[in-house]
This record gives C-alpha cells, sequence and structure tokens, in this order.
C-alpha cells in the first residue's frame, strides 16, 4: 500500500474533521478560525516526546516569539484521547493548547503508519491555511523545529506587514 504523502510548502492544509475531549465536532478549518496557527499533530496521546515537544512549543509562546498564532495539538483517535492528552498538557503546565482528536485524519494529512508506526509532524499555516513550514517524520524526535516555526512565523509577520500595492511616482 503505498504511503500517504505530506502537502508540501506553499500548498494548503487539507480540513480534516476533529473532535475534542467533550465530543464536540468541528474540523480543523473551524478551529483555526482565520488565524496563522502552529498545528502539531501527535503520534499518540501519551507519546511522551510528543508532549515534550507541545512543552516547547508553549515556551515559544511564554517568550513571545509566536505571539499571535494558534497553537492545535491535534492526536489520532477520539474524544477519549483527547481527554488524555489535554489532562496531560494542563497538568505538566497549562496550555494555549487547543486540544483535538482526528480520528483517522492523520492519513489525510499524509501521517500515515509505517511499520506500526504512526507519524507525526508540526505544520506552520498562514491565516488562510498554506503551509508556511512542515515538519513530517515517522519518528517523533525529528518531527519538531524550533527554528522552522519562528523562521516560518516571523517571514509572514514581515510579510504582512509589507504594503500590498506601491504606487508609481513619474
Amino acid at each position: 500500500m503505498p504511503q500517504p504523502i505530506v502537502p508540501a510548502v506553499g500548498s494548503a492544509l487539507p480540513d480534516i474533521a476533529l473532535v475534542d475531549a467533550r465530543g464536540l465536532r468541528s474540523t480543523l478549518a473551524v478551529v483555526r478560525d482565520g488565524r496563522r496557527a502552529i498545528v502539531y499533530f501527535m503520534r499518540s496521546s501519551t507519546c511522551p516526546v510528543c508532549l515534550a515537544h507541545a512543552g516547547a512549543i508553549e515556551r515559544l509562546f511564554d517568550a513571545g516569539e509566536v505571539a499571535d498564532a494558534a497553537f492545535v495539538l491535534i492526536l489520532p483517535g477520539g474524544a477519549r484521547q483527547a481527554v488524555v492528552t489535554e489532562r496531560s498538557v494542563r497538568r505538566a503546565r497549562g496550555t494555549r493548547a487547543e486540544v483535538w482528536a482526528s480520528g483517522a485524519g492523520h492519513d489525510d494529512i499524509g501521517l500515515g503508519r509505517f511499520l506500526g508506526l504512526q507519524h507525526s509532524g508540526t505544520f506552520v499555516v498562514d491565516e488562510e491555511g498554506v503551509l508556511l513550514a512542515v515538519r513530517a517524520r515517522a519518528l517523533p524526535t525529528g518531527n519538531f523545529s524550533r527554528n522552522e516555526v519562528v523562521t516560518a512565523l516571523t517571514r509572514a509577520t514581515d510579510a504582512s506587514a509589507e504594503p500590498q500595492s506601491r504606487e508609481l511616482h513619474s
């Protein structure tokens, strides 16, 4: 069976169905609500490396490096798995993360399974949901880069501050 393909930088992040810890159903586009976002797909609700990466993303907010972005934390499974993750991240540090489960939606993002390992990754999107940075891996140790996240959001902020049109003077 062919492996799913992760979307490339410059393409749109696919919209997927989500469920939260209370059983509320939504979609990734609705959750993002037109905001720039760091969307982190966990390998599982209890993955210690993924939870450490969630903590690293929280520290980016604490340091003021990603101030206006949303933080959407997505794990495979359903509401029960979202409860586990929400408790873990809130108990450890409190969180800005909006915790959701994707059912089998990781596959729709290109994060399939290989040799039993659920792929995971970090996706940074602009206000329209266009990918600014992507880092996806089979092993969670390689699926997050602080520098990539900060650089992508800084470039997006700089680009939005530039004038959209310039008048020509003769």
